[in-house]
């Protein structure tokens, strides 16, 4: 199976001015998502889908391939994560003649990924039926959805969901295993992202990634706590 990383990065994060790009414990942010593509074994080619010549410049600076600038109406708030894939792997195919069987979502606020969760999600997309194959977390404890209420105009508490309303999952022990989605690597075969209506397809499995692998930076607070964590494991 030809599977095509592809990391979008584009211009014009609100919460954190320039996050892609923004200096963790050292490196830009984005520099840790392509070298952990680049040490993956199974990965076909590796690019980045970026609108901004400087996100680009920084990139190609690293090593990392950028074959174009995204258009402005595929790299906006607004733009579903569809819209730059596909956009991608026409460009590929029309200036190139390159195909892929499958396409990765590397995104770079997750520099913990490693290439061995890279080369877990391949390998279950490749010896499955899957239409797609995603990270996922196991939610534990207080961010159970069992444990999670909605609330009402007059602060009234309703249970989340229906099968914690009898009281049975007063314990942490009894909860089932859930599970959320991180971010952190997808794999979507090209076949079902060019004929399905949704992104995934039907047919999506799940690779369990630990919580240490799994934050994902949004706000500069996020950025804080991921170069304490860079800096205790370099540490180890």
């Amino acid at each position: 199976m030809r599977v095509l990383g592809i990391i979008p990065a584009r211009c014009g994060s609100k919460r954190v001015v320039d996050k892609n790009i923004k200096a963790l414990n050292g490196k830009p942010l984005i520099e840790y998502t392509i070298n952990a593509a680049k040490d993956s074994n199974l990965l076909d080619r590796v690019i980045v889908s970026t609108d901004c010549e400087t996100i680009a410049k920084v990139c190609r600076t690293i090593g990392a391939e950028v074959p174009f600038l995204r258009p402005a109406d595929i790299a906006n708030d607004s733009a579903a994560d569809k819209a730059y894939l596909l956009h991608a792997i026409e460009y590929l195919e029309k200036t190139e003649g390159y195909t892929a069987d499958a396409v990765m979502i590397l995104r770079p606020t997750s520099p913990f990924k490693t290439a061995n969760i890279i080369d877990e999600v391949i390998e279950l997309l490749q010896n499955t039926n899957a239409d797609s194959v995603r990270t996922m977390t196991k939610s534990e404890g207080v961010f159970h959805p069992y444990w999670m209420y909605k609330k009402t105009d007059g602060n009234k508490a309703i249970a989340f969901s229906e099968e914690a309303k009898d009281g049975k999952y007063y314990q942490s022990q009894l909860l089932p295993d859930v599970y959320r989605l991180n971010g952190v690597v997808d794999a979507i075969k090209v076949e079902v992202l060019k004929s399905s209506e949704t992104l995934y397809g039907n047919d999506m499995r799940i690779v369990e990634v630990d919580e240490e692998f799994a934050l994902d930076i949004d706000t500069e607070l996020d950025f804080k706590i991921a170069d304490f964590l860079m800096r205790a494991y370099l540490k180890k």
